[in-house]
This record gives C-alpha cells, sequence and structure tokens, in this order.
C-alpha cells in the first residue's frame, strides 16, 4: 500500500515538473522563431527568467523522493543512464547561464552566443526527455543483479540491448519537443503581446496538429516497442478514463487557439501533459523501469522500495517540504502575474 502511495507522490511531483519546465523549456525552442528584435527577445526572456529555475526545484524534489522511497531502482536507473544523465546536467547548467549571462553585456555579438546556446540547449534537453520517455516505454536491458548500462545509441533499432536512441526514443523525443514548444507557445502568448504573441499563436496553433498526428501514431509504435504496456488497460477500466482525458485536453487546445484564448490554450495544454503523464504511470504501474531482458527483471515498486517504516516516517518529512515547495511556486508565480512589462535598457534580461 505505502508502496503505491509513493508511486504516486513520484508521479505527481515529476508531473508537476515537466508542466512548470515544459512551457520554459518550449519558450527556449521557439525564442528564435517568435523574437526577432533585441526588445522582443528581452520581453521572451522576462516571461521566463523570473522563474525557470523556480520550476526546476521540482525536478531535485523528484530524484530526492526516488532516492528516498526506492534507493535501488535509484542506484540502477543513475547509472544506467549515466551519459544522458551528464547531458541533462549540462544542458540546464548552459540554459541557465545563457538567460543569466546575456544581460551582462551590451553587446550583439555576447547577446547572439547566448542566445544561440538557449535555443540549442533547449532544443537537445527537450530531446532527452523524450527520449528518456521512450526507453521508460521500451524498456531497458536490466541484467538479474538488477543492473544496466545504456550507450547513446547503437545500430538505432531495438532489440535485447538497445542504446538510449532508436527509432523509437528519437520518436517519442520529437513528440516531447513538439509538445513542449506549442506549451511554451501558449505561455508566451499569454504572458505578452503584439508581434510576439501573433507568433507565438501561430506555432501553438500548427504544433497542434502535428501532436494530433503523433498521438494517432505513438499508441502503435508504443504497443510494438512493449506490447506489455496493454496489461493495465486489459485488466482494468480506469485506463479508458486517462485515455479520455487525452483526448478531450487535445480537443480544448484546438478550441481555445481557434478563439485566441490564450489562458484556456496553456490550461487545455498543461491538462493534455497531466493526462498523458497519468496515462503513463497507469500503463507502467507497478514497474519504474521494464526489463528488456525479461519481466522477472523489471525494476518495481516492490523490489526497490526501502523500508515501511522509512516510508511511512517519511510521510512527515515530505509533508513539511512540498507545503514550502508549493508556496514558494505560488508566491513566484503570483510576484510576475500578468503581461511583461520590459524594463529599461540596463535592467533585467
Amino acid at each position: 500500500m505505502m508502496e503505491s502511495f509513493w508511486y504516486l507522490i513520484l508521479g505527481t511531483v515529476f508531473t508537476l515538473f515537466i508542466v512548470l519546465d515544459g512551457f520554459d523549456f518550449g519558450a527556449g525552442v521557439i525564442y528564435h522563431f517568435i523574437a526577432k528584435s533585441n526588445d522582443e527577445k528581452r520581453t521572451v526572456l522576462n516571461a521566463i527568467g523570473p522563474i525557470w529555475d523556480g520550476n526546476e526545484v521540482w525536478l531535485v524534489i523528484t530524484g530526492g523522493i526516488l532516492f528516498f522511497a526506492f534507493p535501488t531502482a535509484y542506484a540502477s536507473i543513475f547509472s544506467g543512464f549515466y551519459l544522458a544523465l551528464f547531458l541533462v546536467l549540462w544542458l540546464l547548467i548552459f540554459r541557465g547561464l545563457s538567460m543569466e549571462l546575456r544581460p551582462q553585456i551590451n553587446n550583439p555579438l555576447w547577446h547572439s552566443f547566448w542566445d544561440g546556446l538557449l535555443t540549442i540547449a533547449s532544443i537537445l534537453i527537450s530531446l532527452v526527455f523524450g527520449a528518456a520517455l521512450g526507453n521508460a516505454l521500451r524498456g531497458v536491458p536490466i541484467d538479474p543483479t538488477g543492473f544496466f548500462f545504456l550507450p547513446l545509441w547503437t545500430d538505432f533499432r531495438m532489440g535485447l540491448t538497445p542504446g538510449i536512441l532508436d527509432w523509437f526514443t528519437l520518436t517519442t523525443g520529437v513528440f516531447v519537443l513538439i509538445l513542449f514548444s506549442v506549451h511554451g507557445a501558449n505561455f508566451i502568448a499569454l504572458k505578452t503581446s503584439s508581434d510576439i504573441q501573433k507568433r507565438a499563436r501561430s506555432i501553438s496553433r500548427k504544433g497542434n496538429w502535428l501532436i494530433a498526428v503523433l498521438m494517432l501514431v505513438l499508441p502503435f509504435l508504443s504497443y510494438i516497442a512493449q506490447p506489455s504496456l496493454t496489461h493495465n488497460f486489459q485488466l482494468y477500466g480506469l485506463g479508458i478514463l486517462f485515455v479520455a482525458c487525452i483526448v478531450i485536453s487535445l480537443v480544448f487546445m484546438f478550441v481555445a487557439r481557434l478563439k485566441n484564448h490564450d489562458c484556456f490554450a496553456f490550461l487545455a495544454s498543461s491538462s493534455f501533459i497531466v493526462s498523458l503523464m497519468l496515462t503513463l504511470g497507469f500503463a507502467l504501474y507497478p514497474n519504474l523501469m521494464i526489463a528488456t531482458t525479461g519481466h522477472q527483471f523489471n525494476l518495481n515498486i516492490y523490489n526497490t522500495a526501502t523500508s515501511q517504516y522509512a516510508l511511512h516516517a517519511g510521510l512527515t518529512w515530505f509533508s513539511l517540504g512540498s507545503i514550502l515547495a508549493l508556496i514558494y511556486t505560488i508566491f513566484m508565480y503570483r510576484s510576475f502575474r500578468g503581461k511583461v512589462v520590459l524594463p529599461d535598457k540596463d535592467e533585467g534580461y
């Protein structure tokens, strides 16, 4: 029972990170498409600049929960995805540096360098998170000791010993890249006006169609990659409700963008991400990582969990910590609510 509860907590916190950091990753991806002049770029950066680091607090909390509640899975996943995790770390550093160092020197060459780094890092980190999703769905070659290691790629085909990147994980990577771009465009349209808002709305409108097409294809590709993902859907009718939420949220994304209701569009893309994560969590349960070497080697919430005493005692400390994090997040968004007002040339981003 406690293992399932902590699985729910882990999924909730990670979903919160994806929703919050997803839009500022997306804003970085579309940065050069929606911001043409220096003032427009400063406007976009002022939309995400004050909140990007607060969003990443939830990634740290996710890692902490995995380490505390499921330490064996933590050890296996962090060693198996060693190369990918270091890549994520460096990309997060580059994104932070690009936003914080850009305004320090008022020089076009300086600005161009950090602008380019922001876009490249945002694109790559979106692809990496998408590939991570694909690896979770496809499975990894876990050995009898509970550990695995994946190179970045092998022959781009699935099998008993795949790489982090193959045709399936690259597809999920592209899907997440597009999803984050649409989510980021909805946020920028909500926070800005004039030409930036129009360009963001256009990207969101076109991206919705790409998401719809990929959502028709990805379930079939996921079944090819890992047929066991349908197991829980066959046993429990609750899964149909999660799928229905995905469809409804996607329809609302189209309707909101058709009416140019930016707040509704952002809430719809957030709801779509939440529904998608709920469905994925339902499909994977009780597994944290599927083994391509045999389902007897799967890392699940039962064979990787810490002691029952620790799981019960940890609720107290998690409750206190999560309340503080939520208060901080709410305060941060309330402090920077409303449309972006561009500061003076020597201030801000």
